[in-house]
């Protein structure tokens, strides 16, 4: 058994909000986790969490503006509150970039993937929940 196998990650339906772009990232997001799970187990571990760290943190950037310019189209009327969500799960996600950097551990360096993985799906079933009847009455559903 690798390093990284208990990280691998399904999708599953549950999962949507109901919106294609949204649906989309956070598909990806389960990718991106199953890709650097997979590399944990190669020749330089470090480089490939800190890369996954990268893109994680930039896709994750955009991903929350994607989301929050989908709930001000539908009007949803917690967008401030979820705002504040994003905002702090960001804050909670840079706060990893210093261990990262200076980590040599794998078994620390996939408790951090782990860790951030967590904090996105804790957001996407419990936050992101909040807003998809509202994405589905706004398509009519």
């Amino acid at each position: 058994m690798g390093i990284g196998d208990d990280l691998k990650v399904t999708w599953k339906d549950g999962f949507s909000v109901g919106d294609e772009l949204i649906d989309e990232q956070h598909r990806a997001f389960f990718d991106e986790v199953n890709h650097v799970a997979a590399q944990l187990d190669g020749g330089n571990p470090r480089n490939a969490v800190i890369q996954f760290y990268r893109t994680f943190f930039s896709n994750l950037v955009q991903h929350f503006r994607d989301e929050e310019a989908l709930l001000a189209r539908i009007k949803f009327s917690e967008l401030e509150n979820h705002r504040a969500e994003h905002e702090a799960l960001l804050a909670s996600v840079s706060a990893f970039e210093g261990l990262l950097l200076t980590c040599e551990d794998i078994h620390e360096l996939r408790f951090v993937v782990k860790r951030l993985f967590v904090a996105l799906l804790e957001h996407v079933v419990t936050e992101d929940m909040r807003y998809k009847t509202f994405v589905l009455r706004a398509q009519g559903v």
